[in-house]
């Protein structure tokens, strides 16, 4: 852990002044993964490492949108939208100064980068969070984000995760009085200026993000992509009501035949024996669902340390569909995390949890990260992962690979 004091409050915005975060007690909600029997959400409440932690006032003004216009420049939009295609690289939780898993998966992305034509290069990697481990500390940014994707060559946008907004452990050294919450991520992803070099001491040339908020919408030519934040527990997602109204506002206002994504550090489902999913995630996203009547195609989390990808069976519009569950935590964090074993032996997927919910495949042996290909009709996703190798960086192997088509919301092998 990192050497800092038990965080104090930033500028406090208006959603950390009011209602509480909602407790997975709350409410009647029944979860999709009742009755399964590969334990994929804790089945007793297990109370936070560190209390709610309260937000920093947001540098943009609602709804907090950041469009591809504000990231690229204009001809490059062009580009995206003349070639029929959006893409874009995704994981999470990679900042881990113990190893350099994450410079291992930094250069798989490089490389698939680089060797991809010109009509299909990522526009930008988008960061499921945890940055930088242990909390988030505005000194560890050199090292473990501006050196880790100083060959990377497209920007990166990011919501936080837990260790994000983590206040240090007292227990683990000297303190800092000043440190407070998310400031590491908010200097680097929020600043004013994103002209302004990230880091003087790497060889990067990376420029800090000029994102809106902590929570925000990101609107691009086939794709908007909602990214919440679920503060700071080990266990448990947590947003306060204002959140919670802000995200069914946005997914009342996103266009109707784009491509929609839901991002949210706590994943709702996963198998791992050590971080399970998160029923107030599924609780809060779900029954947003239900009241605007607006689905997304993906829901897209980190926390988890390996890969997994569920698939939720939905009554959308009166018609079947299929929402994507992404676990993608696999980023450079240095332990992979294990699913739990049935009758001794790891899970075959796929594999039918209840009548709605399936596990459709994982990989918990190697890092990686997705690339997202979005058309105006379809949904292309290549899940890549290797063994960490200290000294080379292989050809990763497909770990999955699905097409959803946008309008029938049904998943296809590819």
């Amino acid at each position: 852990m990192s050497r800092h004091a038990l965080a104090q409050g930033r500028g406090t915005s208006r959603e950390s002044q009011h209602s509480p975060a909602l407790a997975p007690e709350t409410g009647n909600y029944r979860s999709l993964a009742t009755g399964s029997a590969l334990p994929v959400q804790s089945r007793q409440f297990v109370a936070p490492h560190f209390p709610f932690q309260p937000l920093p006032t947001p540098r943009g003004t609602p709804p907090f949108r950041f469009d591809l216009t504000d990231l690229l420049h204009p001809d490059a939009v062009q580009h995206i939208i003349q070639s029929g295609k959006l893409v874009f690289h995704t994981v999470g939780d990679t900042g881990d100064e113990r190893g350099k898993e994450m410079d291992f998966v930094a250069a798989l992305m490089t490389n698939d980068y680089t060797a991809s034509p010109a009509d299909s290069v990522p526009a930008f990697y988008y960061h499921l969070g945890d940055v930088v481990y242990f909390a988030g500390d505005i000194d560890m940014y050199g090292e473990n984000f501006y050196e880790t994707y100083s060959d990377y060559p497209a920007p990166i946008v990011s919501i936080p995760g837990n260790h994000d907004c983590q206040p240090d452990d007292p227990q683990d050294g000297p303190v800092d009085p000043n440190k407070k919450p998310l400031d590491g991520w908010v200097q680097n992803f929020m600043s004013d200026d994103p002209t302004r070099l990230g880091s003087l001491k790497t060889n990067s040339a990376r420029t800090q993000m000029n994102l809106p908020n902590v929570y925000w919408t990101f609107t691009t030519p086939f794709a908007t992509i909602i990214g919440l934040f679920s503060n700071v527990s080990e266990t448990e997602a947590a947003l306060h009501q204002d959140q919670i109204n802000w995200f069914k506002g946005e997914l009342s206002a996103a266009e109707p035949h784009k491509a929609l994504f839901v991002t949210i550090h706590h994943p709702p489902f996963s198998g791992d024996d050590e971080h399970s999913g998160s029923t107030v995630a599924e609780k809060i996203l779900f029954e947003s669902f239900a009241e605007t009547g607006v689905y997304p195609h993906f829901i897209m989390s980190g926390h988890v340390h390996n890969f997994q990808r569920f698939t939720v069976s939905q009554q959308i519009g009166g018609s079947n569909g299929q929402i994507t569950c992404l676990v993608l935590g696999n980023g450079g964090y240095t332990r992979l995390g294990q699913l739990h074993k049935l009758g001794g032996e790891y899970p075959q997927a796929p594999l039918q949890l209840t009548d709605n919910l399936s596990l459709d495949a994982y990989d918990q042996q190697n890092f990686g990260f997705a690339r997202i290909e979005v058309s105006a009709s379809e949904i292309v996703t290549t899940v890549f992962t290797a063994p960490y190798n200290e000294s080379a960086t292989p050809t990763p192997g497909t770990a999955d690979r699905f097409v959803m088509d946008i309008a029938t919301r049904r998943i296809t092998a590819a």
